[in-house]
């Protein structure tokens, strides 16, 4: 069987969303299927890139007309489309069926049309909201678009429960949804290096605890409610350092607003991590906060689950499919700062009960395997 794995990204770019990209490569291959992958990409050619990896450089206009004719003849000798971006390369698949018949399925693991229309300040309506309500064009054509590609889609594999309910308000039916969990232990990189750990200890945790978070500095991600319940956090523990590893359009905000709140020194703003730098962070963490108001399924808990850091997250979107209240972690509204402060003070106050979470933490990564990934893939796309 002959696979098409249409992507926007892939190695070097980093993330989580990437390598496992990467990965599912090379996981079919061993499964007997025959892979060929296109993306886009900010260079021509990687020093790692197989013969099978085709390169699309992004540019203002041409890229988008190039990545859709090399994808239309690609495809010519694919069984079947494997499609991880629901925009431009889903409308891609969507047009190349219409053409010539040819079957796809898609990675759901967001909607982008509510991620745009919160980035640009269009709509503050939560996820399961935005579905069901009536937009001006602009939002409407938004919708539409992201709805005729997955509706048309022979079958759409969904990152979590959440995001399969999300699928179906969109106007996909049931029986073409595939809950397909993520899963980090095929991660190569993914190791703790001591030193690091200790380095980054000695800078930020000598006389301090260390809270975590990592995400694209983006309005839904919480990371102002983080700064806004430092002062009271500070207060009950005392010298307190707030790493945040990412960057986005919300980083001169939320800068100012450190400073707003009086901890700018607390607040260390360090941009974007290696993928396989940010476990030695967490790993140095005492505490690793998700405060977002939408994830699908979050790479970025389970490698937290990994690195035995206790664990704060929002009761909403896949969250709580992984992590489950006073067991494995502790579970908030989204930036209520009150029960932010107070979820934090108890972890970092009481050293028996953030073990526990730590411990139980454990036993939540079977759940997430990725042998099991791959063999509900395969069978997946046997089936289509």
């Amino acid at each position: 069987m002959k696979i098409l794995i249409a992507t926007g990204i892939y190695p070097p770019d980093i993330g989580g969303p990437a390598t496992i990209l990467e990965a599912l490569s090379y996981s079919l291959k061993e499964k007997g299927l025959s892979v060929q992958i296109i993306t886009y990409s900010n260079i021509k050619k990687h020093n790692n890139d197989r013969e099978e990896v085709f390169r699309i450089v992004k540019n203002k206009f041409f890229s988008r007309w190039q990545y859709l004719w090399k994808m239309f003849r690609l495809s010519r000798q694919a069984d079947l489309i494997y499609v991880t971006d629901t925009y431009s390369v889903g409308y891609f698949a969507y047009l190349i069926k219409k053409m010539t018949g040819k079957k796809y399925i898609v990675r759901f693991a967001g909607d982008g049309a509510w991620e745009m229309a919160v980035a640009s300040g269009w709509t503050q309506d939560y996820i399961v909201d935005f579905q069901d309500k009536v937009y001006n064009d602009q939002i409407e054509r938004l919708k539409k678009r992201r709805q005729k590609i997955l509706v048309n889609a022979n079958r759409i594999i969904a990152v979590s429960n959440f995001i399969a309910m999300i699928a179906e308000k969109i106007g996909v039916d049931k029986d073409r949804i595939k809950v397909i969990y993520n899963s980090i232990d095929f991660i190569k990189d993914n190791v703790v290096q001591l030193d690091k750990v200790e380095e980054i200890k000695k800078q930020y945790g000598q006389d301090a605890e260390i809270i975590v978070t990592a995400c694209r500095l983006t309005r839904w991600k919480g990371v102002d409610g983080i700064i806004k319940s430092l002062p009271q956090i500070k207060q009950k523990i005392g010298n307190v350092n707030f790493l945040v590893l990412g960057d986005g359009p919300e980083m001169d905000n939320l800068k100012h607003l450190a400073n707003e709140f009086n901890v700018a020194d607390s607040v260390h703003f360090l941009g974007r991590i290696r993928h396989d730098e940010i476990i030695n962070y967490f790993k140095a963490a005492d505490l690793f906060v998700l405060n977002t108001n939408y994830e699908g399924l979050s790479h970025t808990l389970l490698e937290a689950i990994k690195a035995a850091v206790p664990i704060i997250t929002t009761n909403i979107g896949g969250n709580p499919e992984v992590i489950e209240n006073h067991r494995n972690g502790l579970l908030i509204g989204y930036n209520n700062i009150e029960e932010l402060k107070n979820a934090a003070i108890k972890i970092l106050s009481d050293e028996q009960f953030a073990d526990n979470l730590v411990n139980n933490a454990k036993l939540t990564l079977k759940k997430f395997n990725w042998e099991n990934t791959i063999n509900e893939t395969v069978k997946l796309l046997k089936e289509v």
